[in-house]
Order: structure tokens, then sequence, then C-alpha cells
């Protein structure tokens, strides 16, 4: 499909004569997920119990999560049967969400804060040596092998990021916000608190020669995203103070390279 018919199509659904879509979009998803989920518990290994016990006194899982609740819920769920350890969630919607697990921890932020600032609380929060990055509208399964990210890490000192292969429905091949890190190798870096929504990018070029990051496409993750959810929608695309801030930034710091290589040699 084109980009302006998707354009059209999440218009369309994203009106008020969109429900029957939307709907139709969540069962849709929802049916792919039962399909893949059932696939990947086939083909993967079975999960050792030592092995997820040293991820889960290793590894804090760090989320960012802005007005969508069941998602993040969602999330949580389908980690648990791949991840026993201590969850933190960043979430700046108008009512902080709550969990009954005793090991996921919300950080309640000021509201529509951003995704910076939030990603940021929870790195602060994270006290293990690893932490695996994600964004709320991940699904995991079998295949996102928390355990062999880790074991990667542990065995080369000089990798200090693992990416998952996540992988959209429809299905499409990226590497996205979904990964396990060195959690002193991530702060190294940080976000850029002064960023509210496109984060990532500006986290990876500022990241380029800082970290190095390798991706295992072995591991997985299911990207169930909700496009056609208009409030959600609404402040997720507010991304022009965003541009405009990052056009000065990066251009001050091509002025500031420039100078640099003009400068005669001592």
């Amino acid at each position: 499909m084109d980009a302006n018919r998707l354009k059209q199509l999440k218009r369309a659904m994203g009106g008020r004569g969109g429900a029957p879509l939307r709907a139709a979009y969540r069962v849709a998803t929802a049916g792919a997920l039962v399909a893949v989920r059932g696939a990947d518990r086939l083909a993967a290994d079975p999960l050792d119990p030592g092995e997820r016990a040293e991820s889960a006194a290793t590894v804090t899982m760090a989320v960012k999560t802005f007005k969508r609740p069941d998602v993040a819920r969602r999330l949580v769920r389908s980690a648990r049967r791949v991840f026993d350890g201590r969850i933190v969630v960043a979430d700046d919607s108008p009512t902080p969400m709550s969990f009954d697990d005793p090991l996921v921890e919300v950080i309640a932020m000021p509201f529509n804060s951003g995704v910076s600032v939030g990603r940021n609380a929870a790195l602060d929060a994270v006290d293990t040596e690893f932490v695996l990055v994600t964004d709320d509208d991940l699904v995991f399964t079998a295949a996102t092998d928390v355990d062999a990210a880790r074991r990667r890490l542990q065995a080369c000192p000089d990798i200090d990021v693992v990416g998952f292969l996540r992988v959209e429905l429809p299905v499409r091949y990226k590497i996205e916000q979904t990964y396990l890190a060195r959690t002193e190798a991530i702060r190294r870096v940080r976000w850029d608190p002064n960023i509210r929504m496109v984060d990532h990018s500006d986290f990876f070029s500022r990241a380029a020669g800082e970290i190095v990051v390798v991706l295992d496409s072995s591991i997985r993750a299911y990207h169930a995203r909700t496009p056609f959810d208009p409030e959600y929608t609404r402040y997720r695309l507010d991304i022009a103070p965003d541009q405009a801030y990052l056009g000065r930034v990066w251009r001050q710091r091509a002025a500031e390279r420039v100078n640099e290589v003009r400068k005669p040699d001592a």
C-alpha cells in the first residue's frame, strides 16, 4: 500500500465512523498474535530454569508508556512468559496505571512529559548490570530469548547492546526500540530530555562511537501497533517542536565539527 493510501486509511479508521474498522483491526491483530505465539512456542527450545533465574537477577526491563494501559499490560503479560525479573514502567498518562505484579514498578511522570524524560526516569531506577529497553506495544513470545541476549553480552565484553529483531504485524523487518544492553553503556548516552517524542534516532545518532550495537535476528518480539487510536495518536504525532529542536542542535553540532576541522594544527 502506498503512503497516500495508508494515510487515507488511518484517517478513516481514526474518525468517528471508523469504529468497525478499528474493531476489525484489533481482531486481526489478536488472531495474528495467537498464530505467531503458537509457532514460536513450537520452534523455540525450552527455557532453562537456571538461565532464566540468572536473567531475573541481572536484567531489569524498562518501558515507557502513555495513555495505552491495555497495551502496556499486554506487554507485561507477554514478557512474563520469558522473563521473571523486575519491570520498571514510566507512565506520563493523566492517570498512571498500576499492576498486581509485585515486581512491576510504575513511575508516575508529569503528564505528557515525553518519551525521553520517561526513559531516563526508568533508566535511573535500574540497579542491575543489564537493562532491557522496549516500547509498550511489543509482544514477547518464546522467540524473545532474553537469556540468549544476556549470554551474548556476558561472553563478549566489547558489545554493549544486543538488538532484537522486531517483527511487524503485518510482517516487516527493522531494528527498533527493543534490545538488551549494559546499563552503564546506556547511561553514558541517555535520552535528551528536551525531546518529547522522536527520541530513538537521536539516541542512536549520539551513541555512534560510544557504544557497540549488534543484532541477533534469532531473538524476536512482535510489534502490535495501535495506529488507529485517535486520542493516543494526537499526542504521538505532536513532533514539530522536537523536529525544530533537533534541527537547531544538529546544525550547531555540524558547525562545531567544521570549526574543529578548520583549526590549524597545534
